[in-house]
C-alpha cells in the first residue's frame, strides 16, 4: 500500500477515516509505530485497527496531525485528558501546544453575567406606587446567585437554589420591594459593571365579563426593566470569594 492509502481507525468506537501519511506526521510517535507496522496491532470485527482510547478526543489529535496547529472550540475544558491522550500517543509538540493554550486561558480573565428583571403591573391608579404588583427575577450562573446578598435573595429562596439541579444557568425569582436597585447597589459596590439597562412598557384592559364597555374596565400597565450586569475577574480569583455586605 501507499503511504497516501486512506485507512479507518477504530479509536474506542468512534470510527475515524484518516491517511496513513498523516498518522505518519511524527514517525517516532505512537501512532507513526503503529504504521510502520512494529507496533502491536489489534484489528476490529471490520479490518480497522483499534485503539482502546477516547474517541471523542481523538479527533482533537487527528486534526493537529493534519494541520501541525492546535484548534480548540472556545468552550473547550478537557485539557488534562487531551494532555494525557497526547502523552500516550507520543506527540511532544501536540503536548506542549495543548499545555501552552491551558496556561494561556488561565491567565485570561473570566467574565460572569448576571440579569435581573423587574416586572410591575398594576392599574392607572396605582402606578407606579408601591401599591403596584412587583415580581423580580434574577437569572445566570448558579455559582453567580449562590454569591449574591443573603439578605437579599432570602434565606428560603437560597435554600431552594443550593438544592436545585439540572443546568448551570438557572433563574430565581425573588420578593420584596425595590429589590432591583437594591441588588444593583449590591453589585456595584464589588466590582459589576451595568453593561445594559432597558424598560418596556405595556398597557391592556382587565378582563371583566361583568363589564360590558372598555371605558368601564380598569387599565392595566406592566412596566418592564431589565438590567444585565457583568463582572470580569483575574486569573487566580473565584466567584465564590466576591463576598458582599449586608444590606439592610
Amino acid at each position: 500500500m501507499k503511504m497516501s492509502d486512506s485507512i479507518t481507525l477504530n479509536v474506542g468506537g468512534v470510527l475515524y477515516m484518516t491517511t496513513k501519511s498523516t498518522l505518519c506526521k511524527y514517525p517516532d510517535s505512537m501512532l507513526g509505530v503503529l504504521m510502520s507496522g512494529t507496533f502491536p496491532t489489534i484489528i476490529d470485527s471490520n479490518g480497522h485497527y483499534f485503539i482502546d482510547r477516547d474517541g471523542t478526543i481523538f479527533q482533537h489529535i487527528l486534526n493537529f496531525l493534519r494541520s501541525s496547529h492546535l484548534s480548540l472550540p472556545a468552550d473547550f475544558v478537557s485539557f488534562d485528558l487531551l494532555a494525557i491522550e497526547a502523552d500516550f500517543y507520543q506527540i511532544q509538540p501536540l503536548l506542549e501546544a495543548v499545555n501552552q493554550m491551558r496556561q494561556n486561558k488561565q491567565a485570561m480573565p473570566r467574565k460572569y453575567h448576571l440579569e435581573i428583571l423587574e416586572v410591575r403591573t398594576g392599574s392607572t391608579a396605582t402606578m407606579p406606587t408601591n401599591n403596584s404588583r412587583v415580581k423580580t427575577v434574577i437569572s445566570g450562573r448558579k455559582q453567580v446567585m449562590l454569591s449574591l446578598p443573603a439578605d437579599l435573595i432570602g434565606a428560603e429562596s437560597l435554600e431552594r437554589l443550593q438544592n436545585k439541579n439540572g443546568p448551570d444557568f438557572t433563574e430565581l425569582e425573588l420578593f420584596g420591594s425595590n429589590t432591583r436597585l437594591r441588588l444593583g447597589e449590591a453589585l456595584d459596590t464589588r466590582g459589576w459593571t451595568l453593561i445594559s439597562s432597558d424598560h418596556s412598557s405595556s398597557s391592556s384592559y382587565e378582563n371583566n365579563k361583568s363589564r360590558t364597555t372598555p371605558s368601564s374596565n380598569n387599565l392595566i400597565i406592566e412596566q418592564s426593566f431589565r438590567d444585565r450586569w457583568c463582572l470580569e475577574l483575574k486569573s487566580g480569583e473565584d466567584i465564590a470569594d466576591m463576598h458582599f455586605e449586608t444590606y439592610e
